[in-house]
């Protein structure tokens, strides 16, 4: 047990140099220095590096441009048909409070950076670094796990949405916000208790329990979206094709190209996610199963891949959830067609008498 201990604490000291990264697991890895010299230090001197912190400061400026582009209020467009105006509405919503979270994620990012550029290896030796690093290892780790919720969340009210079920938006904020509270208390309490030191431990401290809980509830909600959110959109995709085929009463060209449309849009948004955070899953695996003998090679690159694409997941969204408004604007016009068709049968019946409509179990006029 004590080779056990000694063999996951020198794994913990080759870690402990990238706390300045982007990865909201290992970034909150000790903000204080080991007592002892170890030859792993070598690489934390690559780390800390001016070269590396600029590419955290670069993406993460990068991330808060984008999340700031989708927050910024736009142009309405004008929706002739409620039941795809209630859609987007929806779909909006809460993309904007995702964008929020990106901003905050990659403002803490932006700002540790800065502090580690100004003052290097100081950042680890007096009390006011220490506090600032906790603080924002806190923040950030917060933040991104908000993210991953409210993509979780917009899947689920996607799935729910197409189905014409009411949103629920204060369950919603309550998931978003206090689930991640709970997650982060729990990850970080276990790994800076009693203090920051969390590397200098004791033979007797319990390494693993020190360590695990925040990998755990910090990679649960990735894995989570990496799994359920194909499925939803997969599901939804069903139901938008129910309600493409009830509504237009037919599936020509145009009607299976608004299906692949909305396809491709889930493929993109979920294809974003995955590029996004599995270095980081993979990075996980390795220290978990080959803490003994890391290929430094593969660590570096996946560290380097992390500091690029975790901030940059803000500026991902705000390409792909605007396919969102592409895709919905071009149903819109294809349903108002069918809307002015019904105008003129009310206006004037006597002139399309064999023109009847009829409603299905969600509500839409049927155009025989």
């Amino acid at each position: 047990m004590s080779y056990y201990n000694n063999t996951i604490l020198e794994l913990h000291n080759i870690l402990r140099p990238i706390a300045n990264m982007a990865d909201p697991s290992i970034q909150t890895f000790c903000c204080r220095r080991a007592l002892d010299y170890h030859p792993s230090y070598k690489l934390m001197n690559e780390f800390n590096t001016d070269r590396f912190n600029m590419v955290c400061l670069l993406s993460s400026i990068i991330g808060i441009t984008g999340a700031a582009y989708q927050i910024l209020p736009k142009l309405e467009l004008k929706v002739p048909n409620r039941f795809y105006c209630n859609i987007m509405q929806r779909g909006k919503y809460i993309i904007m409070w995702l964008a929020i979270a990106d901003v905050c994620a990659s403002s803490g990012i932006l700002l540790r950076s800065c502090l580690k550029l100004m003052h290097h290896f100081q950042w680890y030796d007096g009390q006011p670094y220490t506090f600032s690093c906790i603080f924002l290892a806190v923040w950030i780790q917060y933040f991104y796990i908000v993210t991953w919720f409210w993509t979780l969340l917009y899947a689920i009210d996607m799935w729910r949405a197409y189905q014409d079920k009411h949103s629920c938006r204060k369950l919603y904020h309550f998931v978003a916000w206090s689930i991640p509270a709970i997650f982060t208390f729990i990850g970080l309490s276990t790994l800076y208790r009693p203090n920051a030191n969390c590397h200098n431990l004791s033979p007797k401290d319990n390494v693993v329990m020190k360590f695990f809980p925040n990998y755990f509830f910090t990679f649960l909600p990735v894995i989570v979206v990496m799994v359920v959110n194909p499925v939803l959109y997969s599901l939804s995709t069903g139901y938008i094709y129910h309600i493409i085929t009830s509504y237009m009463a037919q599936y020509s060209t145009n009607e299976r190209k608004m299906l692949d449309l909305f396809k491709q849009r889930f493929a993109l948004i979920n294809l974003g996610f995955y590029l996004c955070w599995s270095p980081n899953l993979i990075n996980a695996v390795i220290v978990w199963t080959s803490w003994d003998n890391l290929p430094s090679g593969v660590m570096l690159t996946l560290w380097y891949l992390m500091a690029i694409l975790n901030p940059m997941q803000a500026f991902f969204n705000s390409f792909l959830y605007n396919l969102l408004e592409h895709t919905e604007q071009i149903c819109c016009r294809c349903f108002s067609t069918q809307n002015r068709v019904q105008e003129i049968v009310e206006c004037r019946p006597l002139l399309i008498a064999n023109v009847k409509g009829s409603a299905n179990s969600n509500g839409y006029e049927i155009i025989e």
